[in-house]
C-alpha cells in the first residue's frame, strides 16, 4: 500500500481505536497495560495500553497533543511512522513495567506523546540551520516541563474521573528516552516493501 494513504490511515484509525478502548468498559479492562495480565501472557497490552485512557478529558487532551506532534513529526520528513509507533509502544511499555514495580495498572498515549516529542527534536536537529536550534529548545522545555511535573511543581493535570488515578511521570520520562534513541533512517530512496510498512 502506497505509503501516503497508509500513514493517514493509522492516524485516523488510532483514535477510533482509542475511544473502543476508553469508553467501553470490556475492551477498556483488555486493552489496559494490567503487570499481571501482561506476565500471563497477554503481550497485546504492550501496545493496547496506550489506547485505554481514564476519562474522556484524558483521552481527548492526548489524541490532541498526538495529532499536533504527527503533523509536526510528517511534516519533519518522518516515514517510519509505523515502525516507530509498533517498536517504540512495545520499547515503552516493557521499559515501565521493568522500571516501575510498583506499577499495576498503565494507559493512555502521553508517554508514547513524549516519545514522539524527542523523535522530533531529533528530527529537527538533523535538518541543520535553524531547524537545529528549534529541535534544541524543544528538547530544553521538554526536559524542563517534565522535570517540574515529577517534582510536583507543573500545572494542572487533567482529570482522570477518579482519585486512585495518578500521572506515570516516570513514561514520559521514558517515552523521551526511547523517542530520543530509536534509530532514525537516513534520507533517501527505500525499497517498496519498506515504504509500504512505514519502515525508516
Amino acid at each position: 500500500m502506497n505509503p501516503r494513504i497508509l500513514q493517514p490511515l493509522l492516524l485516523a484509525g488510532l483514535p477510533v481505536l482509542a475511544a473502543l478502548a476508553t469508553v467501553l468498559p470490556a475492551c477498556h479492562h483488555g486493552c489496559l497495560l494490567d503487570r499481571d495480565a501482561l506476565l500471563a501472557g497477554e503481550v497485546w497490552r504492550l501496545w493496547t495500553g496506550h489506547l485505554a485512557h481514564f476519562s474522556p478529558n484524558h483521552l481527548l487532551v492526548d489524541l490532541l497533543v498526538f495529532a499536533l506532534l504527527s503533523w509536526a513529526l510528517f511534516r519533519s520528513g518522518e516515514r517510519g511512522f509505523g515502525w516507530l509507533l509498533f517498536v517504540g509502544g512495545a520499547a515503552l511499555s516493557l521499559s515501565l513495567v521493568a522500571c516501575d514495580p510498583a506499577l499495576a495498572c498503565y494507559g493512555g498515549l502521553s508517554g508514547l506523546n513524549a516519545l514522539l516529542l524527542g523523535r522530533l527534536a531529533v528530527r529537527w536537529m538533523q535538518a541543520g540551520g535553524p531547524q537545529r536550534a528549534l529541535g534544541l529548545a524543544l528538547l530544553a522545555a521538554t526536559l524542563g516541563k517534565f522535570t517540574l511535573d515529577t517534582l510536583g511543581w507543573g500545572g494542572p493535570s487533567v482529570d482522570f474521573d477518579s482519585t486512585a488515578v495518578v500521572p506515570s511521570h516516570l513514561s514520559h520520562w521514558l517515552g523521551l528516552f526511547w523517542g530520543l534513541v530509536l534509530p532514525v533512517g537516513a534520507p533517501g530512496r527505500r525499497s517498496k516493501w519498506r515504504q509500504a510498512f512505514c519502515l525508516p
